[in-house]
């Protein structure tokens, strides 16, 4: 998984487009209770968008890299690095409206400091459509962040 990733941010890195070429948000924590969000899109030629951010949620900060359609049916490749906080938090994530409702809700793998997900977009998409991440940290905080996809 990891060198697909790898393989496909390549490619998208040596395409040589202006927008590829965007910088990318910090990735500091940030020192706020409510949960922040700092967001980059960047579009491949092949229609699929990457997205990297920085969340935190629940007591901890994750470095969040997506590579995706939104499109009905369509898949995101989900990655990321626990950059602040206590490790072994649960994360859960889904595509769609925020109460999850016609979603398929996934519980991110994770080893350690990192995580990994595959998500499915629901058939029906509209403008209330988002990646929402759910976290529960190891003292039982939960918190639920919006990743906007459009």
């Amino acid at each position: 998984m990891r060198i697909l990733l790898l393989g496909s941010l390549l490619l998208i890195a040596s395409c040589g487009t202006q927008e590829s070429k965007t910088p990318k948000p910090s990735k500091k924590p940030t020192a706020t209770a409510k949960p922040t969000v700092n967001t980059g899109h960047v579009h491949t030629q092949e229609g699929q968008q990457t997205v990297s951010m920085s969340l935190s949620l629940a007591g901890i900060t994750l470095d969040v890299n997506a590579l995706g359609a939104l499109a009905p049916n369509s898949e995101y490749h989900v990655e990321m690095s626990l950059i602040a906080g206590t490790p072994g938090a649960t994360v859960r994530l889904w595509i769609g409206e925020k109460t999850g409702v016609g979603s398929m809700k996934t519980k991110a793998d994770g080893h350690g400091d990192h995580y990994h997900a595959h998500l499915l977009a629901p058939k029906e998409i509209n403008e209330k459509t988002a990646m929402w991440v759910e976290v529960q940290s190891v003292t039982g905080d939960r918190e639920i962040g919006r990743i906007a996809l459009q």
